[in-house]
């Protein structure tokens, strides 16, 4: 019962946000007409080929997305990416009429050719919504609940996109679940139009003609940080394993359970089930535990696909691919928040579109692998096999994982942002970002800080210690708060005279940062007003209009 309450707490943190909101109604519609398009594919593929031609069509529809997204992603730093988001997802919705059009017209080329732009699209949707996030949430919680509410999502669309085409292609043709998917792409749109992110504007300018140096430059900032590249290394051979396991449901469906094409998507959809559970647990993950919850998760990916070989009964292949579900939940939000949280904003959608290249290729070259195996092996053999890549692979990089909580956990300067309440409506990466320019000040008993009548140049968050505040005639004493916004946000001179009584700290934003950040953002803009109108108010008339 405490942890359905806190699943549910954290999705109405989410939920409130009402770009989060919006972007997550988008995505769960993107991703149910993502995999009825796989399924369908699937079974497209497997009646004109059999278990190669899955392999093939996997290839086709996921390799051109791994060689074009990481350089096409950066347009999400270079361009605003809620718009960019609109973009790709239309792209998406156009690809998919067309997949449709081509199997009416019995045009299996272009079914194919439309499926390579309906996997680009899908790639590329995903790094741009998960950089996005953190410009849209406001606390560390509210990301983690963002990215929580984006996996349950994505397990609901794995549940129902699959569910649904198993019904379709059963029942009518592969042709209705295509443009089927295209609507719902169509509507998903539709509603991305209504996002806006405030207080981010590009890094790089649209002129500039480096376009190569964006690909380096995601390069350059996974490598910055060793816990990136082990987080996204690991993720990367999931998304292996992932490749292997869409071609051996296929398989399974029709060589171990003969249960038809129907079970294609039966099965999809029971991953679905699971990580919808998974997703909801994942919701009260804390961010002091992100990497251990990471490591078990992949364990778990593996374990369940190895089981499913000496078991091979239908029944029991659908609850252990729910528990494969569950840790691909828990995995997803775990892993992205890691990412989030260790790559600086500027660059995070080209680490995001470089690891979705590198992922989307690993998942092709799984589909490529699968029947290799299946053909050299046998089905059970190939699952044994294929299971037991994450399980033998994690606990090698366990030792290095369990510093990933300490490395990423929130800074003092983060805490000082938090406690300033004009900075509350400020999105996690607004706020991290200024935490990194925040100046640690160490001030002496007796040393004046700031001084009345001078000009403003920084705005000041106490640390700790005590400080007389003098304003006219009037003394105080304060241990907590910050002071120095009025003569910033009113290009006016210092107020007061602000003196450490004890030694003490204070962290000291520039003025350029400080005005950077409120002002860009209406909500803080407003926060920052009233704040200082609620402070001129208290002082005396004077103090309100000292000539500089």
């Amino acid at each position: 019962m405490v942890r359905a309450r806190e699943t549910f707490s954290a999705l109405a943190v989410a939920a409130r946000n009402d770009n989060v909101r919006r972007v997550e109604l988008a995505w769960g519609a993107a991703i149910a007409s993502e995999w009825a398009h796989f399924v369908a594919l699937g079974v497209f593929a497997y009646r004109a080929g059999g278990a190669s031609a899955v392999g093939i069509a996997g290839l086709v529809r996921l390799l051109p997305a791994a060689l074009i997204a990481p350089v096409a992603a950066s347009l999400g730093d270079r361009f605003r990416r809620e718009r960019f988001l609109v973009a790709v997802t239309l792209l998406g919705g156009l690809a998919l009429a067309g997949s449709a059009a081509a199997s009416f017209a019995q045009q299996r080329v272009l079914v194919y050719v439309f499926a390579a732009v309906v996997g680009l699209s899908s790639t590329l949707i995903r790094p741009t919504l998960q950089a996005l996030l953190p410009s849209l949430a406001r606390t560390p919680e509210e990301l983690i609940a963002s990215n929580g509410a984006t996996s349950t999502v994505e397990s609901l669309g794995t549940l129902v996109g699959p569910l649904l085409a198993g019904v379709l292609v059963s029942l009518t043709s592969v042709g209705v679940v295509f443009g089927v998917g295209a609507v719902a792409v169509a509507l998903a749109a539709a509603v991305l139009t209504r996002v806006e992110v405030e207080g981010r504007t590009p890094a790089v300018e649209v002129d500039d003609p480096r376009r190569l140096r964006q690909l380096a430059a995601g390069l350059e900032a996974i490598a910055r940080v060793p816990g990136t590249r082990l987080v996204v290394a690991l993720m990367v051979v999931q998304t292996f394993v992932r490749g292997c396991l869409n071609v051996l449901i296929v398989v399974a469906a029709f060589r171990l359970f003969h249960a038809g094409a129907g079970a294609v998507g039966y099965m999809t959809a029971a991953i679905g089930v699971g990580g919808l559970l998974g997703a909801l647990g994942a919701m009260t993950l804390s961010g002091g535990r992100l990497a251990g919850s990471f490591a078990l998760s992949l364990v778990f990916w593996g374990v369940p696909i190895a089981l499913i070989a000496p078991r091979p009964y239908l029944a029991a292949a659908l609850v252990l691919l729910a528990i494969v579900g569950a840790a691909n939940s828990i995995e997803d939000v775990a892993g992205f928040t890691l990412l989030q949280r260790s790559v600086a904003d500027d660059a995070l959608t080209r680490v995001l579109g470089l690891f979705w290249g590198l992922a989307m290729g690993a998942v092709a070259f799984g589909s490529l692998a699968a029947p290799a195996l299946v053909s050299a092996l046998g089905p059970r053999s190939a699952l044994l096999l294929v299971g037991s890549i994450l399980p033998l692979v994690t606990p090698v990089a366990y030792s290095r994982l369990r510093g990933l909580d300490r490395s990423s956990a929130p800074a003092l300067e983060l805490a000082a942002i938090n406690g300033v309440p004009m900075f509350a409506p400020l999105s996690i990466a607004a706020k991290e970002r200024l935490a990194a320019k925040l100046i640690d000040l160490p001030v002496a008993a007796g040393e004046e800080i700031v001084h009345a009548g001078d000009v403003g140049d920084r705005f000041y968050i106490v640390g700790d210690g005590a400080f007389d505040v003098e304003i006219g005639d009037r003394r105080t004493t304060t241990e907590t708060g910050y002071f120095g916004e009025i003569a910033l946000l009113r290009d006016m001179p210092r107020t007061a005279t602000v003196t450490a009584i004890v030694d003490s700290r204070v962290y000291a934003l520039q003025r350029a940062d400080f005005l950077a950040a409120v002002t860009g953002h209406s909500a803080a803009h407003a926060a920052g007003q009233a704040t200082v109108d609620a402070r001129l108010r208290q002082l005396p008339v004077e103090s309100r209009t000292m000539p500089p």
